[in-house]
C-alpha cells in the first residue's frame, strides 16, 4: 500500500467519522451538553477538526508526488505519518476532551499541530522544478520558430 493510498483511506474513514460524529450530535444533543454552551461550541469545533483533517488527508492523497530521494522524501514521509495520525487524535478529542468543557485541550491542539507540522513537511519533498521561467519562454519562443520555418 501507497502513501498516497493511506491519505486517501484515511481522508475517506475520516469523513464517515465526520458523519458519524454529526450523527452522534444530532441523537444525544442537547442531553450531551446539558445546557452548558461552552460544551456544545466543544463539540460543535472537534467536529469540524475532524473534517480538516480528513479533507486534508483527502486533497494529499489526491496530489502527494512520491518521495523524493534523501532528506526531502524523509521530511515528506514524516509528514504524512502527522497527517495519518491527526484524524484519530482529533477523534479522540471529540469523544474524550469536548465532553469534560475545560479549555486546557491538549488532544486537540496536538491533533492541529500535527496537521500543520505534516502540511509545511510536504514543501521540500514537492516535485522538482523543470526549469524556471526563462527556460519555459524560451523553449516556447523555439517551438514558435520551428513552427514557422
Amino acid at each position: 500500500m501507497t502513501i498516497r493510498s493511506l491519505h486517501l483511506l484515511v481522508g475517506l474513514g475520516g469523513a464517515l467519522a465526520f458523519l458519524g460524529t454529526g450523527a452522534y450530535m444530532a441523537t444525544h444533543f442537547p442531553a450531551a451538553y446539558e445546557g452548558h454552551e461552552a460544551i456544545r461550541y466543544m463539540y460543535r469545533a472537534n467536529h469540524v477538526y475532524l473534517l480538516l483533517g480528513s479533507l486534508i488527508n483527502l486533497a494529499v492523497g489526491i496530489y502527494r508526488p512520491g518521495s523524493r530521494p534523501g532528506w526531502r522524501g524523509v521530511v515528506g514521509v514524516v509528514g504524512s505519518a502527522l497527517m495519518l495520525a491527526a484524524p484519530f487524535v482529533l477523534l479522540y478529542a471529540f469523544f474524550f476532551e469536548a465532553p469534560r468543557g475545560t479549555p486546557e485541550r491538549a488532544a486537540t491542539l496536538l491533533g492541529v499541530l500535527m496537521l500543520l507540522i505534516g502540511v509545511l513537511a510536504q514543501w521540500p519533498n514537492r516535485a522538482p522544478r523543470t526549469g524556471g521561467a526563462k527556460d519555459q519562454l524560451a523553449s516556447g519562443t523555439d517551438k514558435i520558430a520551428n513552427y514557422k520555418k
